[in-house]
């Protein structure tokens, strides 16, 4: 039975009384994130829990994941934050799979946000941009088809990926997704690669001069190759990866068990210490 790894309830407790579990450096105040928060905080309210553990059997409580948002509720003079309790004192859940939205999902958030009432002015104090950067972000998802949307509702990428990707037709904007999954690259750059490769019929403005494709078709041809060896190296990386490290395990335990045993470790510092050097860089190798 799968068990959660923190509570589903919210339980508000004293800003002053939660102790950070890192340091924050030193200007951390000044920077673009620090102050995002704050306004997002002073206008709609805090947005995600933070996350705490207790610690020295509940006498020390220790700030997981929320750090820039507790020092944003100190400055605005707030007494109290809703947190979420953790039994362990791990924060990469959160932070990876709670916390932290991708552009799609923020970009559905803000389209809620808008039907439920909440002036646009508003949001975009609250997210330290201009109406109009706001405004267009609402039209993130306009000319890009159902398929790819729900490809990358969940993926960390560039809001800029999806301008080149409006520049396609449907169906070219999934192969190119389809693409860009299998080779785990989401960069701007990549895709506008696989845009310039593009037959003219699978774009939106369909409108290429002879010479511009005539321009394109070798470095189109060359992108094919070097995909095509990319993906051969990703594949015999990938089988080859489980056999080697299966090895490196039983080998790392077996020089494990020579170096445990004394008389075997006193012959070598006698006899070979180069080989004990080496059996000892072996035994302290953690991954491939």
């Amino acid at each position: 039975m799968i068990k959660y790894c923190f509570s589903n309830k919210c339980v508000d407790m004293p800003v002053e009384a939660l102790m950070p579990s890192k340091p924050l450096p030193v200007n951390v105040k000044i920077s673009h994130k620090y102050k995002q928060i704050v306004l997002s905080v002073k206008e709609l309210g805090l947005v995600e829990p933070v996350v705490v553990c207790f610690q020295d059997s509940g006498k020390v409580i220790k700030i997981l994941d929320g750090h820039l948002r507790i020092e944003a509720l100190k400055e605005l003079n707030m007494p109290t934050v809703p947190c979420i309790i953790s039994p362990d004192e791990e924060s990469y859940t959160y932070n990876k799979h709670v916390n932290r939205l991708s552009v799609i999902q923020e970009q559905k958030m803000l389209r809620i946000a808008v039907e439920a009432g909440v002036p646009v002015e508003m949001l975009s104090a609250a997210l330290g941009i201009t109406p109009a950067i706001l405004t267009a972000r609402f039209r993130l998802l306009d000319g890009i088809c159902d398929e790819v949307v729900v490809l990358l509702a969940d993926k960390h990428v560039p809001r800029a990926l999806f301008e080149v990707l409006k520049k396609m037709k449907s169906t070219r904007q999934l192969e190119v997704i389809n693409i860009m999954t299998t080779l785990n690259n989401f960069t701007r750059k990549f895709a506008l690669s696989l845009l310039q490769g593009t037959p003219t019929e699978q774009l939106v403005n369909d409108k290429k001069s002879k010479m511009e494709q005539r321009d394109h078709k070798a470095s189109i041809e060359r992108l094919e190759r070097e995909m095509a060896a990319v993906q051969i190296d990703t594949e015999k990386l990938s089988d080859d990866y489980g056999g080697n490290n299966l090895k490196l395990v039983i080998i790392k335990s077996h020089i494990t068990k020579i170096l445990d045993n004394a008389r075997v470790l006193h012959w070598l510092m006698d006899n070979s210490p180069e080989y004990l050097s080496q059996l000892k860089k072996l035994s302290e190798i953690r991954s491939l």
